[in-house]
């Protein structure tokens, strides 16, 4: 497959000042190509692995060495394994390991282990062939590189010949027998006795290389010694058979052993060797730090008596002089003393541990020679070749044998040196026969060991197919990876898997990315409990997915599909991990652990017969059948050997198998007329009469399965002594139903009426005929078992149906069955389903397994009822094993297993109940004793039916029709609508669907619930137990209200329409399968419904994905609610559907009169309205504000021109501005500008010196507008007071604008209130805010003398004929002309705003704009806001270009933040970054929130700060990174003169914001963060201003890469 990277804009890559790469294991490195269209599209890149292995990927900057690259990440491409030239599944890999030696000479093995591909396995695995050392292990090599001759009938005269005739036998067990081969390679020790060893002991660790083991190879000595001295009968002698002997033997290790050693003298610092080390060294001081200091003691440390020391690089490095090295080693010495004491006592106990465990638990009995020595050997001597001895001067060396260490971190040398000191500790779990190998970190540390392992693994990767890593985790993580390269790269399809056991599954993980590892030895025989084993087969570490599995592909991926055959995929669909089919044209690739070969038992472990029971045998190998996983058994499982043959002494051979012949368990073909569907329910109740024949004393009754056996129904008696009733059978209960009489209280049955036994073995009468059984394909018999193959029914053991369960197991995997749901119907009585998503099909595995060695063979009272979909129409397999006590004994010359008989039923109403109940098929078990499994296969009744129904509605034309033609208005409602929203819209019937342990959904809509699946696809490894899934499963109850809240919305008829469609459909489905159905149509429709919409904003065709998401978040925000019409007189008229508006943010602003903001709403409209396209909803916004200016303002609050409120200064220029924007980007374009406007409120009501102004076009409106600021503005608010401001003082209610006829800048508010955008009125009377606006700003605020600016710029340059006004009067009597006006603020503006370097500014700040002119609180003028680069978005001209960059890199390094710009620079002291409006302490900067913007973190201004990076910045600065590129200023460089490539380094600014927009439940942006981009639970978390202006900015960003 092809492998997609995307990188989002405003990423390094996308910035194109770093690459992609891509480095195969043998360290070749490719830049995957890939790139980006416009300014703000994402980077995209495709790459086609050449070959399988592990595979890194990681950035590095162009330029830059290998340590400036980032984070690496790795993916694995597994092999394609093929028998016979025809692909093998990795999880249809049945593999049987078998021990080498005891499979009878190589040449023979197609003919002996032949048999076994007709038992299924279609892989073997070989313990290794190499010579064995002097133990005999296999595992414990002599010479790596050759045959053991005793493996071969004829050994060949040379290495090469028995190489060819392995070879040969390999290929003819594949063309034979259908067997791939496998071998093991053991790396990381060789045996004692290896020849190579003697030539080059540099390859172990010894006391030559490792001097630090000097004092443990002598301590080993010594015991050796000491064992010998107890075996010759000094001492107290060889026996030890209680504690007392253990005392005596540990009393005199430690006079005899420990004391005489003197152990303790390798503990002693040698002060002169440190201080020659320190004043020879030329390492220069780095820090002081004893630890580090100390720990460079440690490669000396057991190494020389009295000459323990720290080199002189480490020394100098720590130790500042001479003083402190002196008292730094007298503090080593005492801690190493301390350290040995602590020694001592753990070399003891360590001893005493493992003689009490191996003399009195193990009873190995007296002390004696070899394996039966006192202590195992940690050291052997070797002695040395000649050539060794020349080149070392010694004859013999001390090498250190291999082991294990309890709880050692696998990523470590337990040899190296350490505090731990494993080896002088006595700590090691040693392998006596093991040398451990010393490779070094790289192949010049220790050639001729890289080499030859090297060349060992390679010649067998050319013979196998597959390698078993021996010991993965004590085999350094180097070595192995080394190793595995040069295997892969002489057999590009060798299959890889471990055993790996390093305790912690990061660790694992580090082992499996690294190393490519294709599978992962597990073991069902290590579950301890049939619960734990359920548990893993439902995991992912064991491959399954559950039943009906939701896919991780995200919402906004999906796409409609073309008609199709069910089987066939398309270019439009894609496989989910389950392998279902859905509409997309890929699917992300998700991190899975890796894949598991799962054994029922591997060959170094105990059998059933040593830790359960032998009859655990087959329920334990059908349970690995069942899981999903490549699956694994050891020769002698099958036939029941009761122990594992010995790796190390055995030496019989296997019992030749008889030829079995091939299995031909049944596989109906699934088609439609193949399956005989169930009798559909009547439609009706039925009616019967019952009869009681043989009289009664007092009363007669009727207790059934009607109603749930829950009252009973009386009797009348008749005249002839009969008692009859009558009973009504519902039309959902299917015939027949089960009853019992109730004859004088006594509970009774009637044995001359039909009678049937229920799942508890209950013997009732019945009602409506004989039991009915779910048919199969027509003439077959639903209860006949398979018949085994005739030659397998004398098989030993469970090899028969060995021979079924490998076959089915093969078939599973090969038809893609990876669904997996697991049912405990009783304490050891499991069922695991394997279901196909392609087909529906399903198979279960019922098992009892056996634990334990006490047997009940009765089942459990309270044994479970399998509830059955569909048909059976295959029953594989129903046996039990049954395995007598009995004195086993094997023979000399084969392996043979345990007497045992193994009972194949040959019906399954042997062993279970079937009946119907509910249009479902009911099993219950009746005769099931431990040992026993069942299988069977059920096709799926219908379901292809229903799947091509389902098919059918997700084409192209049937779900886009219903989506055509939707009005924006429509669209938010179908997608979104938040709870007050619809609360408002179905006037308090319906609030967000709430679902138990999540939550309510956000929105109301679609993008709910989708959102609220995209965040568990992100957050979950699988869905199954996801709260939203389990709802959905559980009932059609979010089904329903999606559907059924669309009825009030006639538009969207046609959308409801198909959604009843697709619940018809799920309603015949099964409910374990509707989650990923529900989610394929639901998530389908939203999909395609944010498509229209993006068809409709005019973004459908861009290359970001960041537009796209802003695009579709605009509609969140445009809809119609009963309470806040955009108009409410025309709502009336008109229905308020008609009149949708553009609310300010939710959920806290979606209705009543908070909606609609004038201020909001024109900051938003260009990014929500016109960047969008959405031409008509803008016009209609501005008319109706336009409608409602008075006092020459827009209104601030709307209140659907009621009541609105005149208390913001600015709403009125961003009203202005809007107007500017939609002349200049609409198609009306300066026409707009005679559109008619009628005043609610004429002028001569508010201003008679202005009456003559009376406006009727858009034009008239602006020149109003502008001569009432020119005037000057003075009023008093309407129904001033608590009415309208409960928190406001009297003065604050007093609104003014002047304007300085002089300097052109207009001046306004007062300090009592709060006329712009930061607009927070204190309300607290206990920290004494109330009424004390936290930032007044009044006089002349920046943003608003730059939109002032904009608008004199633009009506000075309108041509007469569409606007035909030139003059206004100042508040002098003199006229002014735009132009001068226009011409007046550009004279003085940077004058009076400017702080330069000479300012005289009260602030330690310099290089920016101030914040306002002239406002009452002098010092707020010289504050660091985020205001001026609003200034310099609108008016840019007002600016000198260095002092705009210079000020806007200011911005970047002080108040630019995660998600939003900080509202105050956080030096300054009135700076308070968290924002809690329920805060009620005393503290006044921050009681109710009066710090709302005093440093919160709020997001629009991001946009206008981005706009005018655009406009300043037109290249890179320094071709720095993106983190520097406004704020540095460094020299341009060649990368400099790409405009894009420094607006790309602007959009890394917006990385955090894709990921909300794409991940977060609102879909949105919020209002405000706090300090550091913290959320701030009291914000909007969407808000229509944040989305708008980054939206504008993008649309800025493209065009003028466009230019």
């Amino acid at each position: 497959d092809n492998i997609i990277f995307r990188s989002p804009a405003g990423s390094r890559l996308a910035a194109q000042d770093s690459s992609l790469l891509a480095r195969s294991e043998l360290g070749e490195t490719v830049v995957i190509e890939g790139g980006c269209r416009g300014a703000v599209g994402d980077w995209e890149g495709d790459w086609r692995p050449p070959r399988p292995g592990p595979y890194e990927f990681f950035a590095l900057e162009d330029g830059a060495s290998a340590e400036g690259r980032s984070p690496t990440f790795r993916i694995i491409v597994d092999p394609t394994l093929r028998i016979r030239g025809a692909a093998l599944p990795a999880r249809a890999v049945v593999q049987l390991t078998t021990l080498s030696r005891c499979a009878g000479p190589i040449e023979r093995w197609p003919e002996t282990l032949g048999p076994h591909g007709a038992l299924g396995y279609n892989m073997v695995h070989f313990t290794p062939i190499q010579p064995p050392g002097d133990s005999g292990s296999c595992y414990s090599l002599d010479d790596q590189n050759d045959i053991d001759p005793t493996l071969l009938a004829e050994p060949g005269a040379n290495t090469e010949e028995r190489l060819a005739k392995v070879r040969a036998a390999v290929t003819k067990l594949e063309e034979d027998s259908g067997m791939l081969s496998a071998m093991d390679i053991v790396l990381n020790h060789t045996a004692g006795t290896a020849p190579w060893l003697l030539e080059h002991p540099e390859c172990a660790y010894n006391v030559t290389n490792s001097p630090h083991l000097q004092a443990a190879a002598e301590l080993d000595e010594k015991l050796a010694w000491f064992s010998d001295e107890l075996r010759q009968g000094r001492h107290g002698g060889p026996h030890i058979n209680n504690d007392g002997d253990v005392n005596r033997v540990i009393g005199g290790i430690k006079d005899l052993v420990l004391q005489e050693l003197r152990l303790w003298e390798y503990f002693e610092l040698d002060q002169g060797a440190c201080n020659s080390a320190f004043g020879s060294s030329s390492q220069s001081f780095e820090r002081e730090d004893y630890e580090a200091f100390k720990a460079g003691v440690l490669p000396s440390l057991g190494a020389k008596r009295k000459g323990a020391f720290v080199s002189g690089d480490v020394s100098k490095r720590y130790c500042r002089n001479d003083g402190q090295l002196r008292d730094w080693c007298r503090r080593v010495q005492d801690d190493l003393w301390g350290e040995w004491g602590q020694m001592e006592q753990d070399i003891l106990g360590s001893l005493r541990g493992g003689i009490t465990y191996e003399r009195l638990e193990a009873r190995k009995g007296p002390v004696g020679e070899g394996g039966n020595a006192l202590t195992p050997r940690y050291f052997r001597r070797l002695k040395l070749s000649a050539d060794a001895q020349k080149r070392t001067g010694k004859d013999s060396e001390m090498v250190a044998h291999n082991g294990w260490v309890m709880g050692w971190p696998a990523t470590e040398d337990f040899a190296a040196p350490s505090w731990r000191s494993v080896y002088l500790r006595r700590h090691l779990c040693a392998w006596g026969d093991c040398v451990k190998l010393r490779f070094g970190d790289r192949p010049e540390d220790a050639p001729f060991l890289w080499d030859h392992m090297t060349r060992y693994a390679v010649s067998m990767a050319r013979i196998f197919h597959a390698i078993r890593l021996d010991n993965a985790h004590s085999t350094p993580l180097h070595v192995s990876r080394h190793v595995l390269a040069q295997v892969r790269k002489a057999n590009p399809h060798c299959w890889v898997f471990a055993e790996l056991f390093t305790g912690d599954f990061q660790t694992d993980l580090l082992y499996q990315g690294a190393l490519g590892i294709n599978a992962l030895i597990r073991e069902a025989m290590q579950c301890g409990s049939v619960d734990e084993i359920a548990g893993h087969l439902r995991g992912t570490l064991w491959g399954a997915h559950p039943v009906g599995e939701v896919s991780h592909t995200p919402t906004l991926c999906r796409q409609p599909v073309a008609p199709r055959p069910r089987q066939q995929k398309q270019q439009t669909m894609t496989r989910s991990a389950s392998c279902a089919l859905i509409g997309a044209t890929s699917m992300p690739l998700r991190p899975r652990p890796c894949p598991a070969l799962l054994f029922d038992c591997t060959h170094d472990n105990q059998t059933p017969n040593e830790k359960r029971h032998p009859r655990d045998a087959l329920p334990n190998a059908a349970l690995v059948a069942a899981s999903c996983a490549s699956i694994g058994s050891v020769r002698g499982y099958d036939e029941l050997l009761p122990f594992n043959p010995s790796v190390v002494s055995e030496r019989r051979l296997y019992s030749q198998l008889p030829s079995p012949q091939q299995s031909t368990f049944a596989w109906p073909p699934l088609t439609a007329d193949a399956v005989k569907p169930a009798a559909a329910a009547p439609e009706e109740s039925r009616t019967f009469e019952l009869v009681w024949p043989h009289g009664a004393s007092s009363s007669v009754a009727a207790h059934g399965g009607w109603d749930g056996w829950k009252s009973g129904v009386p009797f009348i008696k008749q005249g002839d002594g009969r008692w009859v009733g009558s009973i009504t059978v519902p039309a959902h209960i299917t015939l027949p139903v089960q009853y019992k009489f109730v004859v004088d209280g006594n509970w009774t049955c009637d044995g001359s009426q039909p009678t049937a036994s229920d799942e508890h073995g209950n013997v009732n009468n019945i009602v409506g005929g004989r039991p009915q059984v779910v048919a199969a394909a027509p003439g077959s018999n639903v209860e006949a078992v398979d018949p085994l193959p005739s030659a397998s029914r004398g098989l030993a053991g469970i090899a028969a149906v060995k021979q079924v369960l490998n076959a089915l197991h093969e078939r599973l995997a090969r038809d893609a069955f990876l669904e997996v749901d697991v049912q405990q119907l009783a304490g050891d009585i499991v069922s695991v389903q394997r279901r196909s998503a392609d087909t529906g099909r399903r198979t279960f595995f019922v098992t009892r397994s056996v634990y334990g060695r006490n047997i009940c063979e009765d089942l459990p009272w309270d044994v479970g009822t399998l509830e059955l979909t569909g048909t059976i129409a295959a029953v594989h397999l129903a046996a039990t094993l049954y395995v007598p006590d009995q004195n086993y004994n094997c023979g000399d010359k084969n392996l043979t297993g345990l007497n045992s008989h193994l009972k194949v039923y040959g019906s399954l109403g042997d062993v279970a109940y079937l009946w119907r109940q509910n249009n479902r098929t009911m099993l219950k078990l009746k005769h099931f004793p431990p040992g026993s499994v069942l299988v069977f296969s059920l096709n799926p009744n219908g379901m292809a039916q229903s799947i091509a129904d389902l098919d059918g509605l997700l084409t192209p034309d049937a779900i886009e029709s219903p989506l055509r033609d939707l009005t924006l208005s429509e669209l938010n409602y179908l997608l979104f609508s938040c709870e007050s929203e619809e609360s408002d819209r179905s006037a308090g019937k319906r609030a967000a669907y709430d679902i138990p342990g999540f939550g309510p959904l956000v929105y109301c809509g679609l993008m709910g619930v989708c959102a609220a699946l995209d965040a568990e696809r992100v957050s979950r490894a699988e869905l199954a137990g996801s709260p939203v899934v389990e709802n959905i499963r559980a009932g059609d109850w979010l089904l329903d209200y999606l559907i059924d809240r669309l009825e009030p919305m006639p538009g969207l008829a046609g959308v409801r329409s198909w959604l009843d469609r697709v619940r018809a459909v799920l309603s015949r489905l099964p409910r374990d399968l509707v989650p990923f159905h529900f989610d394929v149509a639901i998530s389908e429709l939203c999909s395609q419904a944010a498509s229209a919409l993006t068809r409709q904003l005019g973004v459908a065709s861009s290359t970001s994905s960041l537009v796209r998401d802003l695009a579709i978040a605009t509609a969140q925000f445009w809809g119609a609610t009963p309470s806040a019409p955009l108009h409410w007189d025309n709502a009336k008229r008109d229905g308020w559907q008609k009149w949708p508006s553009l609310c300010a943010g939710l959920p806290h602003f979606a209705s009543g009169f908070m909606r609609n903001w004038g201020r909001d709403t024109f900051i938003s409209l260009r990014g929500c309205l016109l960047a969008t396209q959405r031409f008509d909803e803008a016009r209609s916004t501005i008319l109706v504000y336009a409608s409602v200016v008075r006092h020459g303002l827009c209104p601030n609050l709307l209140d659907a021109a009621n009541n609105p409120r005149y208390n913001a200064r600015d709403a009125t220029w961003f009203l202005l501005q809007a107007i500017q924007d939609y002349v200049e980007m609409a198609p009306e374009g300066t026409d707009f500008l005679a559109a008619p406007v009628s005043l609610k409120w004429p002028v001569k009501d508010w201003d008679a010196g202005l009456a003559h102004l009376e406006p009727k076009t858009v034009a008239d409106l602006i020149h109003l507008i502008c001569s009432a600021h020119a005037k000057g503005i003075q009023f008093r608010e309407w129904n001033a007071g608590n009415k309208i401001d409960e928190h406001m003082t009297d003065n604050g209610f007093n609104i003014s604008v002047r304007l300085d006829e002089d300097t052109g800048l207009i001046y306004g508010g007062n300090e009592a209130n709060c006329g712009t955008w930061m607009d927070k009125m204190g309300s607290s009377d206990k920290a004494g805010n109330r009424g004390v606006p936290a930032t007044p700003r009044d006089g002349a605020a920046v943003e608003i003398i730059g939109l002032l600016k904009s608008t004199l710029r633009w009506v000075s340059g309108l041509d007469a004929k569409v606007f035909p006004h030139t003059t206004m009067k100042t508040s002098s009597g003199k006229d002014l002309t735009y132009g001068e006006w226009n011409k007046r603020l550009g004279e003085n503006f940077e004058r009076l705003f400017w702080i330069g370097d000479d300012d005289k500014a009260p602030t330690n700040l310099r290089g920016f704009y101030r914040d306002t002119v002239g406002a009452t609180r002098s010092w707020q003028d010289f504050q660091l806001r985020p205001n001026f680069p609003i200034a310099m978005a609108v008016a840019p001209e007002l600016f000198t270009r260095a002092y705009a960059q210079r000020a806007l890199r200011m911005v970047a390094d002080r108040l630019v933040g995660p998600l939003g710009m900080c509202t105050l620079d956080p030096s300054d002291k009135e700076y308070r970054g968290d924002y809690h409006n329920d805060d009620d302490s005393e503290d006044k900067a921050v009681a109710h929130g009066w710090n709302y913007h005093q440093g919160p973190e709020w997001v629009w201004p991001l946009g206008f700060y981005l706009k005018a990076c655009n406009v300043f910045f037109p290249q890179l600065p320094a071709g720095v990174s993106p983190k520097k590129s406004v704020a540095s200023g460094s020299p341009a460089s060649e990368r400099g003169d790409d405009p894009r490539f420094y607006r790309q380094t602007l959009m890394g600014a917006l990385l955090a914001h894709r990921r909300e927009l794409a991940l977060g439940k609102w879909r949105a942006l919020p209002e405000l963060t706090n300090s550091k981009g913290t959320v701030c639970h009291h914000s909007c978390p969407s808000q229509a201003w944040s989305i708008a202006t980054l939206l504008d900015a993008m649309r800025d960003f493209d065009l003028t890469d466009e230019a």
